[in-house]
């Protein structure tokens, strides 16, 4: 079951009280709730606590459980699962029951805790005291949360991972485990509104078990976008280590570190060294922030050895001309006039860095984007005395392009869905820009910033092995217009790592980004995130995961030097 939107369940009221218990229950509730306080202490000392298993959600694949359960005793091990968490208990129950069995597991039970009153039942905490593995299924991390917390279950899956019980669970029922869990949010909102309590908050945080230490996991990872919401979220403080689970595969998390299981990657997020830069707006903004990708069977211990960094990536190769201006945004749409003022849209007009508009722009454009393009040749025409002309990519040949290259101070490109312009481009008529570069203010939005960095994506596909060579104009720069659009992120750090260890450039239709003197300087209403790749050793070279990227998260006004 998927993590399920709070606001669509309602708000839960303040919790039940306990009901009279026998002495038994209570004795425990005294030993499970002094032990709560001592859990620190015991897991800083006591290498041998337990592993905690997340899982990103999707269907419980029976090989990924196996592996899992051999993390405890393999079959022999006594399970009890525990679904607080579940819309509908009484058929997941059963449901997981039957599948536990299916493994050739003998000793198996649904733990009767639905309420907090039932957690206070000597039979409840008994289940959970004799489990070698307790297995928490997906819902809502709200119910989960506010069910066990604080009470005499709370207390006895401290004490089980403290004598070394693998405590397990997917999608909501993987996210609690640490001092905050997340409940509410997305990566573009977290990042514009930052993190809180409320609907105001970009991305919402809760207090969590913290039978984990130090960690904050977040679920359906990559298929969900969620790297920028993890982010913000582990940066609150106290600072926490995020760690994103895809579907289909498992983050086992021990005092060691996190190692990898199953089909997709573990992202681990360690902002031990990060810096917040103070912001005058709302916005998130934070550097150098290292990121870990982990593919199926990579560990990442804690504390790694010396010597341990492997630098595969080449260098680049010979220099290009650069445009001495290049704009980059992230959609394709006019941006408002305020952008077009001194100093900070596209084409700066007044005290800006340019003087005056130029008094000639060309506009190249994908055949299925003319109406986009007649938007921007409106807006450019209106913004001073400066002459717009239009040429679609199927007008574009090498005798056009020589008439007008020559005469534009100025170069516009949109492309549309299909990527008409990008395979224009892709032969001569992409070389004959690429020799006026040097002299040409550039301006390029949404699909067509790939197209002039070091690879470009083949019109409509999605694989890694579809990179073709860009224009080359922003040399060591890898863009994705919408870098939380799904598998854009992805994308990102695949095709920096092709390109020999490029920066990557995630955008978002919201902003843009101005590229001059070596100078990268970030306008409009929303971050940008920047991704270093130039150190990246490969944890796996079969597989695109990778170790050492750093990521910085710069908001608007903000200023880096690659």
């Amino acid at each position: 079951q998927g993590s399920l939107d709070p606001a669509s369940l309602g708000t839960f009221g303040p919790a039940t009280s306990p009901k009279p218990v026998s002495r038994l229950a209570v004795a425990v509730c005294a030993l499970s709730l002094l032990l709560a306080p001592l859990g620190a202490a015991a897991r800083a000392a006591d290498p041998t606590t337990g592993s905690l298993v997340a899982i990103g959600g999707g269907s419980e694949d029976p090989s990924l459980i196996q592996d899992v359960l051999e993390l405890a005793k393999g079959k022999a091990s006594r399970v009890a699962i525990v679904n607080t968490a579940s819309s509908d208990p009484g058929r997941s129950g059963p449901i997981y029951m039957r599948f536990f069995q299916s493994l050739g597991v003998a000793q198996v039970s649904v733990v009767p805790l639905l309420s907090r009153d039932q957690a206070y039942e000597p039979a409840v905490l008994d289940q959970l005291g004799q489990a070698d593995f307790i297995y928490f299924t997906g819902g809502n991390q709200i119910r989960l949360a506010q069910t066990i917390k604080d009470t005499p279950a709370h207390g006895a899956l401290l004490a089980a991972w403290q004598r070394g019980a693998v405590i397990a669970g997917t999608s909501a029922g993987a996210m609690v485990f640490g001092p905050s869990y997340l409940t509410a949010g997305s990566s573009s909102a977290a990042l514009q509104r930052g993190a809180g309590a409320g609907a105001a908050a970009g991305v919402e945080l809760r207090e969590g078990l913290g039978v984990v230490p130090g960690v904050l996991v977040d679920t359906h990872f990559a298929r969900e976008g969620r790297l920028g919401r993890l982010l913000v979220a582990a940066a609150q403080p106290p600072r926490m280590v995020g760690v994103g689970v895809d579907e289909d595969t498992a983050a086992v998390i021990t005092a060691d570190g996190v190692r990898a299981l199953g089909a997709g990657r573990v992202t681990v997020l360690d902002l031990a060294r990060a810096s917040m830069p103070p912001q005058a707006r709302s916005t998130f903004a934070v550097r150098n922030v290292e990121m870990h990708l982990l593919g199926a069977g990579d560990m990442l211990r804690w504390r790694r050895e010396e010597g341990e960094r492997t630098p595969m990536l080449p260098d680049r190769g010979s220099e290009v001309a650069v445009p001495p201006s290049i704009w980059l945004q992230g959609a394709e749409s006019v941006p408002p006039a305020t952008w077009f003022q001194a100093g900070s849209g596209p084409f700066s007009t007044g005290t800006g860095v340019f003087t005056r508009l130029p008094e000639e722009i060309l506009i190249l454009a994908g055949d299925g984007a003319n109406s986009t393009a007649a938007r921007w040749q409106t807006a450019l025409s209106g913004a001073g005395r400066t002459t717009v002309r239009v040429l679609m990519a199927s007008q574009l040949n090498g005798p056009l392009l020589q008439r007008y290259l020559p005469i534009a101070g100025g170069l516009v490109l949109i492309d549309d869905g299909p990527g008409s312009l990008g395979r224009a481009l892709a032969g001569e008529q992409g070389a004959l820009v690429r020799q006026t570069a040097g002299r040409l203010q550039l301006v390029s939005g949404g699909g067509a910033v790939a197209m002039v960095g070091e690879t470009a994506m083949r019109p409509g596909t999605s694989g890694t092995g579809d990179l073709v060579p860009g224009l080359r104009m922003t040399p060591g720069i890898i863009t994705a217009p919408d870098l939380w659009a799904p598998g854009a992120f992805d994308r990102l750090v695949v095709d920096a790592l092709l390109a020999g260890g490029a920066l990557g450039l995630g955008l978002m239709p919201a902003n843009g980004v101005r590229l001059e003197g070596g100078v990268l300087r970030v306008v409009g209403d929303a971050p940008v995130v920047v991704l270093e790749t130039a150190k990246v050793s490969l944890a796996n070279p079969a597989v695109p995961s990778a170790r050492d990227l750093v990521i910085h998260v710069l908001g608007p006004g903000e200023e880096f030097r690659p």
